[in-house]
Parts: C-alpha cells; sequence; structure tokens
C-alpha cells in the first residue's frame, strides 16, 4: 500500500466560500478601524525562520541559484518594515509548515494566518485586539461571540490541575519534576527526556484538556524562557518569557510577544535553533533582518499571529479544519 495526497473540494464549498469571504472582510475591517496597515510580504524568501519544530517546505525554482524557502508566518518579512519605521502593520494570507505533523484535524500544510504588530510592552494590548478580532469574526460568521475572557499563568494552571511545582520546568530540574508528576497522575515520562519535551507532553496530556472545560478566551502567561521564541524575557523573572497564547474551546488560536529588539540576542538563539535541526537541511539565517535589525532597530513592540482557520472552526464549534475549508490535502491510501 501506498499514500497519495489528495486535495478535496467540501461538499458545501459554495456555502463555505461565502462564509470565508465575510470573516477575511470581517477581519480587515476590524484592523482598519484600529488604524493598521495591510502589507503584503513575500512567501518565497531565501530564510526562513528557525523554530527547531517548524520544517519551512523548501522550493527549488529552476534557473535560480538558489533554494528559496516558503514561510512558515509572515514575521521576518513584517519585522523588516518595523525596521524601516512601519509602526501598526498586519499581514493576512497563507503560510506553509512541513512535516507528517501538518496534515491532521487541526494542521493543514497550507493555512491562513493573521499577524500583527503595534507598538508597545504590554501583551495586555495584544490580549484586547484578540477580543476585537474574535468579535469582528463572530458577526461575520453568524455566531455569538465568547462572552468569557480569562488570563492565567501556567503555574496557576498547574495547581488547578493538583499538579507538581511549575517552578521545578522553570529551574529545569527535570528528574524531580517527573518524580513529582507521577506521583501526582501525571505521566508517565520516558527516561532521559529533555525539558522541552517534558513541557510539551504535559500542554497536551493535561493542559490543554483542562484548557478545553474552560468557558470563552483564555489568555495563557508565564511560558518558560526555552519556549521565548523571540519573545523577550521578563527581567524581574528571566526563567519566564514574555509570551502569551490566546486558546478557544481548548484549541490554541493565536500566540503573541513583546517583541525581542536585541540583534546578538536573536542570533544566539537562532543558533541555538540551528543546532537542534542540524546543519544542512534547512535554510541558512536571514542575515538581511539581522543586519537592519542592528543597524535601524526595532522600537519597542508587540506582535502576535492568530490562525483564522483554527478561529472558524472554533466559533463555529466545529472539531477539524476540514469543516471550514473549501478545499482541504488529505492523505488517500492506493495499493
Amino acid at each position: 500500500m501506498n499514500d497519495k495526497l489528495v486535495l478535496r473540494r467540501h461538499s458545501d464549498a459554495s456555502e463555505l466560500i461565502a462564509q470565508r469571504a465575510r470573516l477575511l472582510a470581517g477581519l480587515r475591517d476590524w484592523m482598519g478601524r484600529d488604524g493598521f496597515i495591510e502589507v503584503e510580504v513575500p512567501a518565497l524568501m531565501p530564510s526562513a525562520g528557525q523554530e527547531a519544530h517548524l520544517h519551512p517546505p523548501r522550493v527549488d525554482v529552476p534557473g535560480l541559484p538558489q533554494s528559496l524557502w516558503l514561510q512558515t508566518s509572515p514575521e521576518l518579512g513584517l519585522k523588516r518594515l518595523l525596521c524601516a519605521g512601519a509602526e501598526k502593520i498586519y499581514s493576512l494570507g497563507w503560510a506553509f509548515r512541513g512535516g507528517r505533523e501538518e496534515l491532521s484535524s487541526l494542521h493543514q500544510p497550507q493555512f491562513c494566518l493573521l499577524e500583527w504588530y503595534r507598538p508597545g510592552t504590554s501583551l495586555s494590548l495584544l490580549q484586547d485586539d484578540v477580543v476585537g478580532l474574535g468579535e469582528a469574526a463572530s458577526v461575520a460568521l453568524g455566531v455569538e461571540s465568547p462572552k468569557e475572557t480569562r488570563v492565567v499563568s501556567l503555574a496557576d494552571i498547574y495547581k488547578s490541575c493538583d499538579g507538581p511545582s511549575y517552578e521545578l520546568i522553570l529551574d529545569g530540574d527535570i528528574d524531580k519534576f517527573c518524580r513529582q508528576a507521577e506521583t501526582c497522575g501525571w505521566g508517565p515520562f520516558a527516561s532521559g527526556l529533555d525539558v522541552a519535551t517534558v513541557f510539551s507532553q504535559v500542554m497536551v496530556d493535561v493542559i490543554e484538556p483542562w484548557l478545553a472545560r474552560q468557558d470563552g478566551w483564555v489568555f495563557v502567561m508565564g511560558y518558560p524562557a526555552f519556549q521565548a521564541g523571540l519573545a523577550q524575557l521578563d527581567p524581574v523573572d528571566e526563567r519566564v518569557a514574555l509570551r502569551m497564547e490566546a486558546y478557544l474551546g481548548g484549541i490554541e488560536i493565536a500566540n503573541g510577544y513583546v517583541e525581542l529588539s536585541d540583534p546578538r540576542e536573536h542570533h544566539r538563539r537562532w543558533g541555538a535553533e540551528m543546532a537542534v535541526k542540524g546543519e544542512g537541511a534547512f535554510p541558512e539565517l536571514d542575515q538581511s533582518f539581522l543586519s537592519e535589525l542592528e543597524r535601524e532597530g526595532l522600537s519597542p513592540t508587540v506582535g502576535m499571529a492568530l490562525g483564522v482557520d483554527r478561529c472558524a472552526l472554533a466559533l463555529l464549534g466545529k472539531t477539524e479544519l476540514n469543516e471550514v475549508l473549501p478545499f482541504f490535502l488529505s492523505v488517500e491510501s492506493i495499493s
């Protein structure tokens, strides 16, 4: 048996495209009323984001001297515009990710992403944005908007789930954490796991099921420094990243940062991510962005990326992306 990719069309595609047009128009209208400028950034670039867990698809174009990469988000292009002096900007369009894990009930290798940046240093600005965008999306989809809004730290969620001390995760004491966690009924955990792997297992097995039982928007704070991405660290406690994720119905909808502006720290983190990935198979660092960041700087900025397809899914009470997309990829087994 072999697997074959098939591009399927939803049985109600004609209704879905009208629904989706209203949704995208509603999101654009909200952004425009709040003073944001929509910009287009290239989907194909010589470099791509360096997140170790994401895999940008490589594209070889005949006649060009090197490969290009489909972007996992418009982040690099938008940040180059921020360095050029732009302030309130957003991009609404396709993003791309590789790997078999990107083909599931909540993943497609091509998906619609709304990413925006605004001046500021507080994640609460992004929280207000998400709530406003959620209301606009609800109106466009003809459904009731979420009424509840809650901000909670991971440390508090661990307590609510009668789990071990979250401090052990922040300190990287993974052996003690696993012992305590298994005593609390979490796990089991395989031996020799690193802290990032254990953290991710707990998110999937414990934290996200807890989030699924909550009503409305839940904004999760207090991510550990090793999950910072390109977020600044909390100056009060550098074990913690200034990062926030927005959940609705237990589904991760949006991810935001107080944006890192130090070019040396950018370079260090990207180097660490590349070391995890291994050299050769992935794009080089975006030296153009690093040069512009060093030369022109990045003003205090917060930014967020929101999965439009997932937002529609959660607001409509669906469980799989193929219920809200007019076209979707699936795998078909052939003999």
